[in-house]
Order: structure tokens, then C-alpha cells, then sequence
């Protein structure tokens, strides 16, 4: 099952601106008198020369403008985690936008089909029809996260195949990073050896739910089959 393999793995300017004026003074020019003419009499008072300093008035300049605070960071997808993983809400698996777990799953049937290609496209459609059984949601107990993983039988009814409690990391806003804090039950729990919780093996594999969109999370996974795609499940009305 592709879901199932995941409970192994249930286990983080001020900018300042300096702005600096300063000021020059100007040695004094002095002007010249004129030469004494009969038409103006030599005592008569002289154009003072232009002040520079009343020519640049700090009235007349533009002001500075207004620091601008930097937008509050978002999440890169555009989409929340908080709000599209919502306690319950099921993802079901989407083989075809799982490229390396589809290219997995060829390579499989044709070496289990020994040449035989009616044997090999038997073996895809099976598994093409399973993959959108196959789903994983986030519970919620009180404060306890819970991951599951599930499949869907023919009745409608659900298997559970894994369930443990987990506990959420410091993630961006666009995904859902945990580890497993205690054993795994479920259907496949017993096989997969995780039904014994084991704090190293937690510790050491962090995994992450990113939300690629508000229908749309994804998974990788530690083995070959890469990073797993899952589709909201859409409840008919």
C-alpha cells in the first residue's frame, strides 16, 4: 500500500538607515564698488548679493518619504496548512501525479509479468484502481495530532491500516512537519514492525505534510517511490 509505508516515519533585520546632513558655510565674496559715475552718485547703495542659503530653503525642499514596513511573510504556495489540514479531512493518493511511485509501480508489474504485456497492463489496472482507495488524514484528540493512513473497501467501509499520535513541529506556514511520540496500531502495524514505539527511530526521521494547494498535500517518502500526491476528498452533496 502506498500510504502505509509512513508510519516509520511519524517522528525547525532590523534594517536602520542612517541619514546624515551636512551643512557647509561659504566664505563671504565681497562685491566690488563701482566706478563713480556723474549719473549715479558714488555714495548710492550697491545690490546686495543673493544669500545661498535663503535661496535653498529647507521649506522649499521635497520631504523625505516614509519608511515602509517589509509585508508580513506568506505562505510560497498560497495556501495554509492550518486551514487545509484540518483535523478529519481525508487526501486520497493520485498515482498519476506521483510520477516516480507511478514509474515504481511499472517497473514492478513488468518484471513480475515476465514479458507477458497482457499480465503487465492487468498488473497497472489493479494497481490504478486501488491508489485513489488509499488515503491519509490528520485526527485530533485534545491537543494530541494523530496521523492516519486508510483504505476504502468495495462496501464503503474503512480499513484502518495505521494510526499514531505524532507531534507537530515549528513548519511554515504551507506545511506540517512531525514525528511519532508512541506506537502505531492499525491492520499493518504488527508486519511493519511499528506497533513498539521506538524513541531513536522517531527522533531521527522527521516527516512533513506540504500543501500544494487548497486541494492538493504531498508526502515524500523514504523509499523509491519519491514524493506521493494526495487529492482532498470531495464529499458529494
Amino acid at each position: 500500500m502506498f500510504s502505509s509505508r509512513f508510519c516509520l516515519a511519524l517522528v525547525a533585520v532590523l534594517a536602520t538607515a542612517l541619514v546624515t546632513a551636512i551643512g557647509c558655510k561659504k566664505d563671504e565674496v565681497k562685491t566690488p564698488e563701482p566706478p563713480k559715475t556723474t549719473e549715479e552718485p558714488a555714495d548710492a547703495e550697491q545690490p546686495k548679493p543673493a544669500d545661498p542659503a535663503a535661496a535653498a530653503s529647507p521649506a522649499d525642499q521635497p520631504a523625505a518619504a516614509s519608511p515602509v514596513a517589509a509585508p508580513a511573510a506568506a505562505s510560497p504556495t498560497g495556501a495554509d496548512a492550518a486551514t487545509v489540514l484540518q483535523p478529519g479531512v481525508k487526501f486520497m493518493f493520485s498515482l498519476a501525479d506521483s510520477p516516480d511511485a507511478l514509474a515504481f509501480s511499472v517497473k514492478r508489474c513488468d518484471e513480475d509479468a515476465k514479458g507477458d504485456a497482457a499480465k503487465a497492463t492487468a498488473c497497472m489496472d489493479e494497481i490504478k484502481a486501488q491508489a485513489p482507495k488509499e488515503g491519509i488524514r490528520l485526527d485530533k484528540e485534545g491537543d494530541q495530532w494523530i496521523f492516519v493512513s486508510f483504505g476504502n473497501k468495495t462496501d464503503g467501509t474503512e480499513e484502518l491500516f495505521l494510526r499514531g499520535p505524532v507531534a507537530k513541529l515549528d513548519s511554515a506556514a504551507n506545511q506540517f512537519k512531525f514525528k511519532g511520540t508512541g506506537a502505531c496500531t492499525g491492520a499493518q502495524a504488527a508486519a511493519m514492525g511499528v506497533d513498539k514505539f521506538d524513541q531513536a527511530k522517531a527522533d531521527a526521521m522527521v516527516m512533513a505534510l506540504d500543501v500544494v494547494d487548497a486541494t492538493t498535500v504531498a508526502m515524500q517518502s523514504p523509499g523509491p517511490k519519491g514524493r506521493l500526491v494526495y487529492k482532498k476528498l470531495q464529499i458529494a452533496p
